[in-house]
């Protein structure tokens, strides 16, 4: 079945192509161009830094100090929260960058990484402030009271994985004591040179994964308006589901009225649609590490930030 339905989506694109190519053509463009002038310089830098002092393991000294912080707020070790913080910081998909690369380096455990992909990617700042907040719903004002939405679905979801990942954790080497001996001897440290040329090599290798993913949905997201054109309402959902940016902005456009447009804005993007899913497979390969616990996040995020941010209208109507 599951190669059925493969050859079924491989054939659908491949017709796309041949049927359309100059519709073909600049969609990928405008993929790539969104890769180039977007990703590219916002995430590069990110992934090379992170992955420098993960590599040099020069983190757990410099994290020692807010071990208590990340225990009791998220039941995070140390190297846990820098995950979570970069996730956060950084926007889509660097939080399962940051978890997947702790894990290969062995600086968490399999139960913790697991943990934290269940709320560890977030969107950018920038992003939510810029695209959102300014651009689609015209309204600055709205910046923290957005964030502080996408956060708390986030912390929320978070809850019934961490039950579960409490009842292993005391077994399990991210409980360790990260004293400054055991820092100096992290797993796979590297000297400074071999650790900066390790992880350029690495970015550049997870960031033109990115693109790959982002071009092939730009197309994707061609083919299902072609598909979905008789149904405006039923398309722009599912390029919601589909690719995050292009979805959200369909959205805007079809005349919902703020009080259905902002929840399901911050849904989708509390999700990130399946591009972002699929890129977060791609940072997690060469790991035995599972998606299952991150679609299980995403889809509890989503559905939690729906109903929070609907809330959220009705007290704005009642209070105005």
């Amino acid at each position: 079945m599951k190669r059925l339905l493969l050859l079924l989506c491989v054939s659908g694109v491949l017709s796309f192509l041949l049927a359309f190519p100059g519709e073909a053509l600049e969609l990928s463009k405008a993929g790539l161009m969104l890769w180039f002038y977007t990703l590219l310089p916002s995430l590069l830098p990110f992934l090379i830094l992170s992955g420098f002092l993960i590599q040099t393991g020069v983190l757990p000294p410099l994290l020692l100090k807010t071990k208590k912080l990340w225990k009791t707020c998220f039941s995070l070790s140390p190297m846990g929260g820098y995950a979570l913080l970069m996730g956060i910081l950084c926007g889509y998909p660097m939080g399962a960058k940051t978890t997947g690369d702790l894990y290969r380096n062995g600086q968490i455990s399999k139960s913790e990484a697991s943990y934290l992909l269940s709320f560890c990617n977030y969107p950018g700042p920038s992003f939510v402030a810029a695209y959102i907040c300014s651009e689609l719903l015209g309204n600055p004002r709205l910046v923290l009271p957005t964030f502080g939405l996408l956060y708390a679905s986030g912390f929320l979801s978070s809850l019934p994985f961490r039950r579960a990942y409490k009842k292993t954790s005391l077994q399990n080497q991210s409980s360790r004591d990260f004293s400054l001996h055991a820092a100096e001897k992290a797993p796979g440290a590297l000297p400074p040179g071999e650790a900066l040329d390790a992880s350029i090599m690495n970015s550049f290798t997870s960031i033109t994964k990115l693109g790959g993913y982002i071009i092939l949905f730009s197309v994707l997201q061609g083919i299902l308006r072609r598909l979905l054109a008789p149904l405006p309402r039923l398309c722009c959902l599912v390029l919601g589901f589909t690719e995050l940016s292009t979805g959200i902005s369909a959205l805007a456009q079809a005349n919902l009225g703020f009080s259905g447009l902002y929840p399901l804005i911050l849904a989708f993007t509390s999700f990130g649609g399946l591009c972002i899913v699929f890129q977060t497979k791609s940072m997690l390969s060469d790991t035995d590490l599972s998606l299952t616990p991150y679609l299980k996040g995403k889809t509890l995020s989503f559905f939690l930030t729906l109903v929070l941010a609907c809330l959220f209208v009705k007290i704005i109507e009642i209070v105005v």
